[in-house]
């Protein structure tokens, strides 16, 4: 198959759970008091799941802008982790080329585009197929949440706010394929839910993301299976 279509013929689980986080978005925004031009726009411009949902509760919450932009700053921080990874496979592509996919880019996205780059292959192609269909969808979804939203009641009620945890725990096992990166994952869990409890879940992800992989300095790898 194309990359295009083998992103999509991939890539759709992933692309389905999209929509069980982005419609519970756009009905608990639209509950908190947001108008539908902001709830679109937060999709539209920001596009970071964690980060809209962490916004709605501070927009909620009365917190000043400076603080909310902060907030939502260090939550993405983890971007500049996996920017970092994908940079050698978009040497070659033009800055207006990079700027797109690092607009794009999410934490699904990122993983499908190393599990495909692993696989020897080095089209783009499938990187940008897989995150625009990411970013349409979650728009979309965002919108369907908006627009019945008012009738909904509550969400979490139906268990929805688990779908973001289990897509990730999803990525994680299926990116896992030597020793060194079952010890990064253990370890950058244990690290974020010991932060998280403590009262810095704003800093968990990124702190985890960035010390855990040092752990591989002192392990010693083994081939790929």
């Amino acid at each position: 198959m194309s990359p295009q279509r083998s992103a999509l013929a991939e890539g759709w689980p992933v692309l389905v759970s999209v929509l069980l986080v982005g419609i519970p978005f756009g009905i608990v925004a639209r509950q908190s008091g947001l108008s539908p031009a902001e709830i679109m726009a937060m999709s539209v411009f920001v596009f970071a799941g964690a980060s809209q949902f962490a916004m709605v509760q501070l927009f909620k919450d009365g917190v000043a802008w400076p603080v909310i932009v902060a907030t939502v700053l260090l939550i993405n921080l983890r971007h500049l982790l996996m920017a970092a990874a994908l940079r050698p496979y978009f040497a070659n592509v033009s800055l207006a080329r990079r700027l797109a996919a690092a607009y794009i880019l999410t934490d699904e996205a990122f993983a499908m585009a190393i599990g495909w780059f692993r696989r020897g292959r080095t089209e783009l192609a499938y990187y940008a197929t897989f995150a625009v269909a990411l970013y349409v969808l979650w728009n979309a979804a965002t919108l369907i949440g908006m627009l019945v939203g008012p009738s909904i009641g509550e969400p979490r009620r139906f268990g929805v706010d688990f779908a973001i945890t289990a897509t990730f725990i999803a990525i994680v096992v299926v990116g896992v394929r030597r020793r060194s990166d079952a010890i990064v994952a253990v370890a950058a869990a244990v690290m974020a839910s010991a932060l998280a409890f403590l009262g810095a879940s704003v800093v968990a992800v990124v702190t985890a993301g960035a010390l855990a992989p040092l752990l591989v300095l002192f392990a010693r790898d083994e081939p790929s299976a």
